[in-house]
């Protein structure tokens, strides 16, 4: 009997891999896929009609004229199946549903109040999953979380953040696989941003990237030859707790939205000319850079200068291809990028300075990479089909 599972898992794996291989090129011929998997055609020929069996794959003629036969491609099936991604950070939960062939078919939004402690948190995020399931819930595959602050992504474990009272040592994993009956998967969710870039987005394509996400908080998902780092602990990218000896505090206290929305408040109390009444929030710091606002532009430009801080260090440490932001800052455009570009050249050392660029994935970027991560980690064992 182990001897069978065994097999089973082998043969799980090797249909992952070339679900993969699918999804990476859209569509492939049997041949070119035995050739990048190199395994003789017939084999190949095997796991393709099962998957094609099960509701995976879908075979179309090319629209290729000539002699004989026009040649087939296989492409996935959109129909195999769907999975959810959810992101979480301190203010909101934001999730997805895609489906087999990584489409969006649904998104939602929840916020989250800031006295809200991780028991409703808790709830939210399962309320949010099973909204996005809707009625199709035995169509889904699997689920992909993006969490902040420190996880265990193996044992599916929420071990701290700040933000929430009541955040640590969380079962998570375990509590949604009881509730939802699919395999679960965990990523911090500012490296599901770059897991999003990598499939999707800017990074597609490149080997060495760096996306820095700017929202609550400040971290940065690193791709460094093609793979996610992750670190020894899973705690690589956490850059908002760098010090900034010059500014007097960490960099996410200085540049976060958090920090900015601090200082906001800080120049309404103080009566500052064009300031507005209430609470602020994050678009109204955009509309006011926008209008003209000196006291917002000044800000602007202080923040995007702890950016471009933040950006060359990276450089430095990680000789990236790409450098890509991410988050609500990005919505200025040339606004928000070109100081934090100058802050860049400013301290660079003498030769090519890598592309710095916004990402164009829109606020579900971390939602769309945790359902992505879902769908690359998810093997046709894991899931009992017609």
């Amino acid at each position: 009997m182990p001897r069978v599972t065994h097999k089973r898992r082998a043969t799980a794996a090797i249909e992952a891999e070339l679900l993969k291989r699918v999804r990476a090129k859209g569509h492939i011929s049997r041949v070119e896929l035995a050739r990048e998997l190199d395994i003789v055609p017939s084999t190949a020929g095997i796991y393709v009609d099962r998957l094609i069996e099960e509701g995976f794959l879908i075979e179309a003629e090319t629209g290729a004229r000539g002699m004989g036969r026009p040649p087939k491609l296989l492409a996935l099936n959109p129909e195999g199946g769907s999975f959810v991604g959810v992101d979480f950070e301190a203010r909101n939960i934001m999730a997805t549903r895609v489906d087999f062939s990584q489409r969006p078919i649904r998104e939602e939004r929840r916020a989250v109040a800031p006295s809200d402690g991780a028991a409703k948190v808790m709830r939210e995020i399962e309320s949010v999953v099973a909204s996005v399931m809707g009625r199709e819930c035995r169509d889904v595959l699997g689920i992909g979380i993006g969490l902040p602050g420190a996880i265990d992504p193996v044992r599916g474990v929420a071990l701290a953040y700040e933000r929430v009272p009541g955040w640590r040592d969380l079962p998570i994993g375990a509590r949604l696989a009881r509730r939802f009956g699919v395999p679960i998967f965990f990523e911090n969710n500012i490296r599901s941003m770059a897991l999003a870039e990598m499939w999707f987005g800017r990074g597609r394509g490149l080997g060495d990237f760096v996306c820095l996400g700017t929202r609550s908080g400040m971290a940065a998902g690193i791709v460094v030859g093609g793979r996610l780092l992750r670190g020894h602990d899973h705690r690589a990218g956490e850059v908002g707790h760098w010090w900034c000896s010059e500014g007097g505090g960490r960099l996410e206290d200085l540049a976060s939205l958090t920090a900015i929305l601090r200082e906001m408040r800080s120049s309404r109390k103080r009566g500052a000319p064009n300031s507005r009444s209430g609470a602020p929030n994050i678009g109204d710091f955009i509309r006011a850079v926008e209008e003209g606002d000196r006291f917002a532009r000044r800000l602007l430009d202080r923040v995007a200068g702890w950016h471009g801080w933040a950006v060359q260090h990276l450089i430095e440490l990680f000789d990236p291809q790409k450098v890509i932001l991410a988050g609500p800052l990005v919505g200025l455009g040339e606004r928000f990028l070109a100081p934090v570009r100058r802050a860049v050249a400013r301290m660079s050392m003498p030769g090519p300075v890598p592309e710095i660029v916004q990402s164009a994935l829109g606020e579900y970027s971390a939602a769309l990479g945790a359902a992505a991560l879902a769908l690359h980690q998810w093997t046709p064992e894991a899931t009992c089909r017609r």
